[in-house]
C-alpha cells in the first residue's frame, strides 16, 4: 500500500500553528492547538477593484488581457460607439469611436488588433456589422451570415474569431448559429446544441467555450468548441444570463450575470472551468453586475462596467493564486488621557506621538503611544489646535496652528521637551505636514481661521522654512504623508474634495483621486504606500482607502468611531489613529490587507 510518505516525501507533522510558506499546498498536518487535521488548498481566487471606466456602461464588446484591454460600444443610458484602453491601472479613452453605435455586441482579439460584430444598432434591432480595430481607428469589414445580438464570442486575434449563439430583438428569438471569421469574411459552421441568447464566450476560435444564457429560461447550459463540432458539458453552478467570463475551453473564469428574468437582480458569483465541471469561488466580485463584459484569462480575468440596475464604471481584476486576500481592519488600542480633536501626530503604531487639540479650549498637552497606552510627556510651548506634524516620537515637529488666531510657531520635539523654531513664512492653521524633523515639508492650510485658504507649500531644514511649489489644488483641512522629497497630499476643502497631489521636492502633480471626497481627515504612509482615514463628509466618517502609488482602494472595514480632525501616524500596514471631532479619546490600530494560505480543516465527512 502507497503511504502519504511515499506519495508526498513527508510525514504528517505536528504543528502548533498553520505553516505560512506556499510550500504548504496540498500537505496535511495535524496542528495541536486546535487539534485538528489541516491542509492548504491551491487556486483561490479574489477580486480587486481597477479603474473606472471614463463611460460608464453595458452590455460592450471588449478584447485584450487583464492588463491590456480594449472595450468599445455598449449602452449608457444610449447606445454608444466610444472606444477605451486599459493598461492594467486606469482606462484612457481613444479618439476612435465604431462607425456603428450598438450595445450587445460581440468582441474578440487583442487591444490592438481587436473585433466588433453584430449586436443591437438604432433603431432597436439587430445587426450584422463587422468593424476591424488596429490600435488606432475602426475599419468597416464584410456582414455576418446571420444578424444577432447578445451572442457569444472567442478568439485571440482580429483575423481569427467565433461566434455563436445570440438572439433578436423584438419577438426575441435564440439562435444557435455558429461563424468563423477568417480576417476578412464569416463562414457559417456547425451550430450549438442549445440554442440561447445572452451567453458567455472565452477561448479561440478552434477551442471555445460558451456558458450561460437564455433559452426561454435562464440556463447554465455549457458546451466545448473543438474546431469542428459542439459537445455539451457540465452546467454552471449558478444559472445566469447576461454573464461574462475569461479563459480558454479548459480552463475559464465565469462572473456576474442575472438569474432571472428581466436580469432585475445581478449577481457577484465567479465560478472556475477545470475543463470537466465548474466550482463556485468562495467570493464574488464586490460589485454585483449583470450585462457586463470581460477580458483575461483564468487566473487574470478583468471584468468591465456592466448594468441592471444602471449603467457602472466599475472594473474589477481577477487573481487566482494559492493563497487568499485578508482584509485591512481596525482594531482599539488605549485611550488618550486627554480627549481631543483638531490634534496632530507623529511616529509609528508603536511609538506614537500626539499633541496639541481642542476639547473647549486649545491645548499644549503631548503624549507618547507604546503601542498599548498613552503616557503624558513635555508640553508644547503654545496651546494650539488645527497644527500638523512629521517627524518620529523622539524626534518631531509641530508646526502652525490656531490660538485664538492662526500662527507660523514651530517647534521641535526630543522625546520629552519642546524648542522653538523658525517660524512659517505663511501663517497658517488647518494645514498638513510630513517628513522629518530636518526635512518637513508644509502644505495648504487656512491663514486666518476665517476661511483664507493657501495652497502655500514651505520646506523645513532643521532650522528655517523656505517656500516651494505650491499645490495644484488650494485646499484647508487636507491630509499628508511621505517625505520632503516624496509627499503626497490628499483630501480637504472646501468643498469637500477628492483631489491628490504628489510632491517630488520642488512641484505637486494630481494623480489619481480618493474614493470619498472629505475634509478632516488623516493619514499615514509614502508616497507609493499610504492610508487615508476618517475625516467628514456630510457627517464625520470612519472610510478608510489605501493608495499604491498609482490609484485608491476603498478598504472593506471602516474605524469603529467615524471622526474627523483627528491624529495620524505610521505606515500603511500599521497605522495609528487617535482622538478627533466628535471630541474623543478612542485610539485605533490600523492592520493593512495581506494574504494567507487558503487552509481548510478536514473531517471525516
Amino acid at each position: 500500500m502507497t503511504t502519504y510518505k511515499e506519495l508526498f516525501g513527508k510525514y504528517v507533522q505536528n504543528l502548533s500553528s498553520d505553516p505560512t510558506s506556499t510550500d504548504a499546498e496540498g500537505q496535511i498536518w495535524y496542528n495541536t492547538t486546535t487539534g485538528t487535521f489541516r491542509t492548504a488548498l491551491g487556486s483561490y481566487g479574489f477580486w480587486a477593484s481597477g479603474g473606472n471606466l471614463n463611460t460608464a456602461r453595458g452590455l460592450s464588446g471588449s478584447a485584450g488581457i487583464q492588463t491590456a484591454t480594449l472595450t468599445f460600444g455598449g449602452n449608457t443610458t444610449v447606445r454608444t460607439g466610444a472606444t477605451e484602453s486599459y493598461n492594467g491601472t486606469s482606462w484612457t479613452t481613444s479618439p476612435a469611436t465604431m462607425g456603428t453605435v450598438r450595445r450587445n455586441l460581440g468582441g474578440a482579439g487583442t487591444q490592438t488588433a481587436a473585433l466588433g460584430f453584430g449586436g443591437n444598432i438604432p433603431p432597436g434591432s439587430q445587426g450584422d456589422n463587422t468593424e476591424s480595430y488596429n490600435g488606432t481607428s475602426w475599419t468597416a469589414g464584410n456582414v455576418m451570415n446571420t444578424a444577432r445580438q447578445s451572442m457569444g464570442s472567442a478568439g485571440s486575434t482580429n483575423t481569427a474569431v467565433l461566434a455563436f449563439g445570440g438572439g433578436t430583438n423584438a419577438a426575441p428569438t435564440v439562435r444557435a448559429n455558429t461563424e468563423s471569421w477568417n480576417g476578412t469574411s464569416w463562414t457559417a459552421t456547425t451550430a450549438m446544441n442549445t440554442a440561447r441568447s445572452d451567453l458567455a464566450g472565452c477561448g479561440t476560435q478552434t477551442a471555445a467555450l460558451g456558458f450561460g444564457g437564455l433559452t426561454t429560461v435562464v440556463v447554465g447550459t455549457t458546451e466545448s468548441w473543438n474546431g469542428t463540432t459542439w459537445t455539451s458539458l457540465n452546467n454552471l453552478n449558478t444559472v445566469r444570463l447576461y454573464l461574462s467570463g475569461a479563459g480558454t475551453n479548459t480552463a475559464a473564469v465565469a462572473f456576474g450575470g442575472s438569474s432571472d428574468i428581466p436580469a432585475a437582480t445581478p449577481l457577484t458569483a465567479t465560478e472556475t472551468w477545470n475543463g470537466t465541471s465548474w466550482a463556485s469561488n468562495p467570493t464574488g466580485l464586490a460589485t454585483a453586475r449583470s450585462a457586463l463584459s470581460g477580458s483575461g484569462t483564468q487566473t487574470a480575468a478583468l471584468a468591465i462596467g456592466g448594468s441592471y440596475p444602471a449603467a457602472t464604471s466599475a472594473t474589477e481584476a481577477w487573481t487566482r493564486s494559492v493563497t487568499v486576500p485578508v482584509a485591512g481592519s481596525w482594531s482599539s488600542g488605549g485611550s488618550l488621557n486627554t480627549a481631543r480633536g483638531f490634534l496632530a501626530g507623529a511616529g509609528t503604531q508603536t511609538a506614537g506621538l500626539g499633541f496639541g487639540g481642542y476639547n473647549g479650549g486649545a491645548l499644549n498637552a503631548t503624549e507618547k503611544y507604546n503601542g498599548s497606552a498613552w503616557t503624558s510627556s513635555g508640553n508644547l510651548a503654545t496651546a494650539r489646535y488645527d497644527l500638523a506634524g512629521a517627524g518620529l516620537d523622539t524626534a518631531a515637529l509641530a508646526i502652525g496652528g490656531f490660538t485664538s488666531v492662526a500662527v507660523a510657531n514651530t517647534e521641535s520635539f526630543n522625546g520629552s521637551t519642546w524648542t522653538a523654531g523658525g517660524n512659517l513664512n505663511t501663517i497658517r492653521s488647518r494645514l498638513a505636514g510630513c517628513g522629518t524633523q530636518t526635512a518637513g515639508l508644509a502644505f495648504g492650510g487656512d491663514t486666518t481661521g476665517g476661511g483664507s485658504d493657501t495652497a502655500a507649500t514651505e520646506k523645513y531644514n532643521g532650522t528655517s522654512w523656505t517656500s516651494t511649489g505650491s499645490l495644484n489644488t488650494t485646499r484647508r483641512a487636507l491630509a499628508g504623508c511621505g517625505t520632503q522629497t516624496a509627499g503626497l497630499a490628499f483630501g480637504g476643502g472646501p468643498p469637500n474634495t477628492t483631489a491628490a497631489e504628489s510632491f517630488n521636492g520642488s512641484t505637486w502633480t494630481t494623480v489619481n483621486s480618493l474614493n470619498t471626497a472629505r475634509a478632516g481627515l488623516a493619514g499615514a504612509g509614502l508616497q507609493t504606500a499610504a492610508v487615508a482615514f476618517g475625516g467628514f463628509t456630510t457627517g464625520a466618517t470612519g472610510a478608510t482607502e489605501q493608495y499604491n502609488g498609482t490609484s485608491w482602494t476603498t478598504q472593506s472595514n471602516s474605524m469603529t468611531t467615524a471622526r474627523a480632525r483627528l491624529g495620524g501616524a505610521g505606515t500603511q500596514s500599521a497605522g495609528l489613529a487617535f482622538g478627533g471631532n466628535p471630541i474623543t479619546a478612542a485610539t485605533e490600530e490600523w492592520t493593512g490587507p495581506s494574504t494567507t494560505l487558503n487552509y481548510k480543516t478536514l473531517t471525516t465527512s
